[in-house]
């Protein structure tokens, strides 16, 4: 998903250029806070992307572990394992929907929790800094999603959801996105993926 690169770059261009010019709300988060920018957790499907569509539109979202076919990884966008699927929290919750144990599909969740060296790396800063809020960029929909995702009716607390729900409302009231849980924002649920983790196993806004 190319499109969250520039995202975040554009973000961290305008936040620096504001505190630059003296935009007191860009200089006080700059001050009074540690950003840590991740700007690419998928690079084999970004150099995949960029080889095969090298003017844009490639959507190779899977990393380039061999998984599926005979021939190089490099040719197959099949081949792989969807990086929101492979981490640690309710990883393969269930064998019928939100990812696959077939290394063919599209969300091939991988061998195990955190098999991957992208979701391990990720996983590795959160630890080494002490993360409190997290932030995933996508580059396909237009919608703010936020825990939990693995099943339709998987528990948040009420004082949870409600702080979820007055954060996302203020995030999207300038470009109209859609938000709410996976299943309200995107249409579906998904497990191993990277916000329930955040959530789940460390409590992360």
């Amino acid at each position: 998903e190319p499109a969250s690169l520039a995202c975040l770059l554009h973000f961290l261009r305008t936040l620096l250029h504001s505190a630059e010019e003296g935009d007191p709300g860009a200089a006080e988060l700059l001050s009074r806070r540690k950003l840590l920018f991740l700007p690419s957790l998928n690079p084999d499907g970004w150099a995949w992307n960029e080889r095969r569509w090298p003017r844009g539109g490639g959507m190779k979202r899977k990393n380039g572990l061999r998984t599926c076919s005979r021939r190089s990884a490099d040719d197959q966008i099949t081949d792989g394992v969807d990086l929101n699927r492979n981490f640690g929290f309710q990883w393969g919750y269930t064998q019928e929907a939100g990812s696959s144990g077939r290394g063919c599909d599209e969300e091939y969740r991988g061998a195990a929790a955190f098999s991957e060296p992208e979701t391990r790396a990720v996983r590795d800063v959160m630890d080494a800094h002490a993360v409190r809020a997290v932030l995933h960029w996508h580059g396909w929909g237009n919608s703010l999603a936020y825990p939990f995702a693995y099943d339709w009716h998987a528990p948040l607390p009420s004082a949870e959801l409600e702080r979820y729900q007055e954060l996302s409302r203020a995030m999207t009231s300038l470009n109209g996105y859609s938000h709410g849980r996976a299943w309200e924002s995107v249409g579906y649920h998904a497990n191993g993926e990277a916000d329930d983790w955040g959530y789940g196993t460390r409590g992360l806004l």
